[in-house]
């Protein structure tokens, strides 16, 4: 089975809550700030990150809260570059709870906004969705 979610932020929104003093040791890893710095710190990185953590947390089926915080979700480059999800604390334990196995995430960038979408593949048969039918019959409903 998989789980997905898939979050879009404005990245001036995030340039704005940069300023903030803590913010950015609140929301990111030591390890993810390296990454940033390393990178030349842009808000389009922050931003896309910050996407990242929200698109997991939504695949998570809990967003932020207790279950997990951003900071608990570390988005991090392989050895090519691809973003690759670590999870501690209470956003592991809930990945842990759902069956979730692996995890795949892509980040973009355009201009004003980015982008992210995280899919999480459990062991689990199903789906965690429930779908409507295509078509419905006349005073049918879901």
């Amino acid at each position: 089975m998989y789980r997905c979610g898939i979050d879009i932020v404005k990245i001036a929104r995030i340039e704005r809550l940069r300023q903030e003093e803590g913010f950015r040791e609140r929301i990111f890893s030591p390890a993810e700030l390296a990454v940033a710095e390393k990178r030349g710190a842009r808000a389009e990185f922050f931003a896309g990150r910050w996407a990242a953590k929200e698109a997991v947390a939504k695949a998570l089926g809990c967003g932020f809260g207790k279950d997990c915080s951003p900071a608990e979700i570390e988005v991090l480059p392989d050895e090519k570059g691809a973003p690759q999800v670590r999870l501690s604390g209470a956003a592991a334990e809930t990945a842990a709870d759902a069956g979730i196995l692996s995890w795949s995430v892509s980040i973009s960038h355009e201009k004003d906004y980015a982008t992210a979408m995280a899919v999480a593949e459990t062991g689990r048969t199903g789906s965690a969705c429930r779908h409507a039918p295509a078509v419905r019959k006349k005073g049918e409903t879901t």
